[in-house]
């Protein structure tokens, strides 16, 4: 295996820390008054950046292009062995340019010279056989309480008095699941019948797609068509009269203004029979609630269904943005309900659905926030955010916070202030011996996004840091701990990002997490009870 690490000894320290980021040297030395080696810049930028100096063109390039005569023929000898490439005349190959040509035709190839496999995922297989009797089980399962709340859903869909409602079930507890059930028998009894699923990032929408895919597998009873159409997809919306179609919002709404697409548009809202709304207390955003009731109003028969765990928007209670979301699902919601328990997250955390979580507050002495007031509007929040992030206090304390974590051996999250934040904490962490990974939408592509979560998910790397990418569509029940790093004043972001971590034992998590946060000053924000009784009193359960 090539030593990727003594290849980058061939560039300057300068180099080196420009990969790393402007500024994040002098910020390190600011916040803990150490310097930064060249041995430890070179393990950061293979920790940080491995990934990418061997799959992002112009990364790789520069990093042949720094070889010497000596490393780069031996490096493409040894390259060419591996795929298959038999080498007659030495003396007239131009070793630099041939190499970056056959590592851009042989990426994945090249890359496994250094030990990183690319996209590769592990899938453990189980032994069910026992003396005779076999074990089987379902591929698509559900917990009790989950085929619970299927059933009142069906059964609230069959009786036809309500057209709309939201299922309430906490963060981790399985809404998409539980929604892919009430699909797909909906698809098995409506031969004819097209189910849209609606959300607002690509996120959202590609973990739906990957889910009724999983789903239909067990559950279907014939062939039928999966639609994506959202983020760069460009299949035509003509045709599309039965099946599952995920769709963006944005990408819908601008279909619908379209002179191009309006008679498509159109057709679509006549076949549509059944609607799940992703975060669902994002649906009376203005072009959102347009969309939603244009395709409700073409056939009176489609039904509504939301999914949220914070169906509210608002922390204040009795505001009228609260009163119109409940008026738009006919303030009609399913939830749990269990005998014994004044509220299902217990319940969930007695039996392990749920993590039991703790929430330690992050004190440091450092800038003050009126949250009342400074989140008054959004070019203010964001200069707050700014200010944090370059806090040295505050991030030594991070730091230090991440660092026992990681001591510990836990899989951490952490959402931090803004992209740069992310990427300086990363480095930072580097430095420290501590192999994290920044994960923003500014700078990781389709490929780098996919890796790092991997080495996530397997536990190669148990720090990985983000800002406004993970607070939903992602699921890695390994998480004990989640740090959050960035000032909030909204209860449903914060529920979304404490709920990443609370993935229970029998979900394949924990049976105890830790909530970090540099917040502790609202009540609810300290109980995940609490939180996801906050809005009760404006829903009628059904």
């Amino acid at each position: 295996m090539i030593d990727l690490q003594q290849l980058l000894g061939n560039y300057s320290e300068g180099e080196l820390a420009a990969i790393l980021g402007e500024g994040v040297l002098e910020m390190y030395k600011r916040t803990t008054g150490q310097d930064v080696t060249k041995e430890v810049l070179m393990q950061s930028v293979v920790t940080l950046y491995g990934h990418e100096l061997l799959t992002n063109s112009s990364m790789r390039t520069r990093l042949i292009e720094s070889m010497n005569q000596e490393q780069v023929k031996s490096l493409f000898l040894c390259f060419c062995e591996v795929i298959g490439e038999d080498i007659k005349n030495e003396d007239n190959i131009d070793f630099y340019e041939t190499l970056k040509n056959f590592s851009e035709l042989k990426t994945i190839e090249f890359a496994e010279l250094f030990g990183v496999s690319i996209g590769e995922f592990s899938a453990e297989k189980n032994n069910t056989s026992v003396d005779g009797i076999v074990k089987l089980d379902p591929a698509y399962p559900m917990y009790p309480y989950q085929g619970e709340m299927v059933e009142k859903i069906l059964s609230l869909m069959q009786g036809g008095e309500k057209k709309r409602c939201i299922l309430h079930l906490p963060t981790g507890a399985g809404k998409t699941r539980t929604a892919m059930n009430v699909a797909s028998e909906h698809l098995r009894r409506e031969k004819k019948g097209l189910v849209l699923w609606l959300a607002d990032t690509a996120e959202l929408c590609s973990q739906a797609a990957n889910e009724f895919k999983k789903a239909w597998t067990a559950l279907g009873d014939r062939q039928i068509k999966l639609y994506s159409y959202y983020s760069d997809t460009n299949i035509s919306l003509g045709g599309i009269d039965q099946g599952f179609l995920v769709a963006g919002l944005q990408k819908l709404h601008a279909a619908r203004d379209s002179q191009n697409y309006k008679i498509l548009y159109e057709q679509l809202q006549s076949h549509v029979t059944l609607i799940i709304f992703d975060e669902a207390h994002k649906a009376i955003a203005p072009t959102y609630k347009t969309t939603v009731n244009h395709m409700i109003n073409a056939n009176y028969n489609t039904f509504l269904l939301g999914l949220s765990a914070t169906p509210g928007r608002q922390l204040e209670v009795g505001n009228d943005e609260d009163a119109e979301l409940a008026k738009f699902f006919d303030n009609s919601k399913i939830t749990m309900r269990v005998a014994g328990y004044q509220s299902p997250v217990k319940y969930l955390v007695d039996e392990q659905y749920l993590a039991k979580a703790e929430f330690v507050p992050i004190d440091y002495d450092g800038i003050s926030i009126s949250y009342a007031n400074e989140f008054s509007n959004s070019k203010r929040s964001n200069e707050i955010r700014q200010a944090l992030s370059e806090d040295g206090a505050r991030n030594k304390k991070l730091l230090e916070v991440i660092e026992k974590a990681h001591e510990q051996g836990s899989s951490i999250i952490v959402f931090a202030c803004s992209v740069d934040h992310s990427l300086d904490l990363a480095s930072m962490l580097s430095f420290r011996g501590i192999k994290a990974f920044s994960l923003d939408s500014k700078n990781d592509d389709a490929s780098s996004r996919r890796y790092k979560i991997s080495e996530y998910l397997k536990g190669n790397v148990r720090v990985i840091i983000n800002y406004n990418i993970l607070t939903t569509g992602f699921d890695a029940p390994r998480t004990n701990v989640a740090i959050i790093a960035r000032p909030t004043d909204s209860l449903v972001q914060y529920s979304q990002m404490a709920g990443r971590a609370m993935r229970g034992k029998k979900s394949g998590g924990n049976e105890k997490c830790t909530i970090y946060t540099v917040r502790d000053d609202i009540p609810v924000f300290r109980s995940v009870i609490d939180a996801f009784m906050h809005w009760d009193n404006i829903w009628n359960e059904v």
